[in-house]
């Protein structure tokens, strides 16, 4: 039997065989995939907020408010890798299935991949601001903290 490869030739088609999947949660923008996959772009924006006040007298809250999710991502910097001299991995899978017995997975994070088989490109992005507005206790007159 020959191996179907995928479009470049590198990657192998595998077969995941899977016993029993327990899993409780995933979260926003994860995958969880058994099979092979050939890219996987994840990406969460979100802003987390807890205030006393109601939404609707409080006013909105607007991503462009924070630099957190324009702001560039940072790059890789491997003086070996761009010299040429990155280490070379070459892997021979005798069997073409992956078999695994159980996976019990309590919670998966946001932009986060579960997968069970082979994957070429993997660019997941999770990016989330935590605000809690909350207005400060007053000091007691005559009391000293």
């Amino acid at each position: 039997m020959q191996n179907k490869l995928y479009p470049d030739d590198t990657h192998p088609i595998r077969t995941a065989r899977i016993g029993a999947v327990c899993l409780i949660d995933v979260s926003s923008s994860g995958t969880v995939q058994f099979g092979d996959r050939g890219e996987t772009n994840a990406k969460l924006r979100a802003i987390a907020l807890q205030r006393q006040e109601d939404h609707t007298t409080a006013g909105d809250v607007f991503y462009e408010s924070y630099r957190i999710f324009d702001r560039d991502l940072p790059e890789l910097v491997d003086p070996e890798y761009a010299d040429g001299q990155g280490v070379h991995i070459e892997r021979v899978n005798a069997d073409p299935f992956i078999t695994v017995g159980y996976i019990h997975v309590t919670a998966t994070g946001a932009a986060s991949s579960l997968l069970c088989g082979n994957c070429m490109r993997v660019n997941s992005e999770s990016r989330i601001m935590h605000i809690r507005q909350y207005p400060r206790p007053r000091p007691i007159p005559g009391a000293f903290c």
